[in-house]
């Protein structure tokens, strides 16, 4: 997760390693909606050890709900004027937006590629 922050921050930075054109409270707004969104996937993944979080995704709607809410209170933290002044956010377009959240996913897809490689690990194979 710190290293999806890192790299979101870097890519909106301009003069960073990947030099983005974003200006420097745009990257650590990005680099602040990274960190949020990869535990909103985290949490997904955290209802099973080895089972899929693809199973059963929408079973919990208590989790759906807090996720919802912790969503709309991040937009609230990156579009609302008095909220950019308490936290020292800035509007990102929809493209930062979009790329904040395909970064943070990452989180996600990892903890799914573990899983899959741990439930296959465990597979006893018959006839060889």
């Amino acid at each position: 997760m710190a290293l999806a922050s890192l790299l979101t921050f870097d890519w909106m930075l301009p003069g960073g390693l990947i030099a983005g054109d974003a200006s420097l409270a745009e990257a650590r707004t990005g680099g602040f909606t990274v960190p949020v969104l990869a535990q909103l996937f985290n949490a997904l993944c955290a209802r099973s050890e080895s089972t899929s979080a693809l199973r059963g995704l929408f079973a919990n709607r208590w989790l759906w709900g807090a996720i919802g809410l912790a969503v709309v209170l991040q937009i609230a933290v990156v579009h609302s004027p008095p909220l950019n002044t308490a936290f020292g956010t800035r509007a990102l377009t929809l493209s930062q937006w979009g790329f904040c959240l395909v970064v943070a996913s990452s989180v996600f897809w990892f903890i799914e590629l573990r899983k899959l490689y741990l439930r296959l690990k465990g597979r006893k194979w018959v006839g060889t």
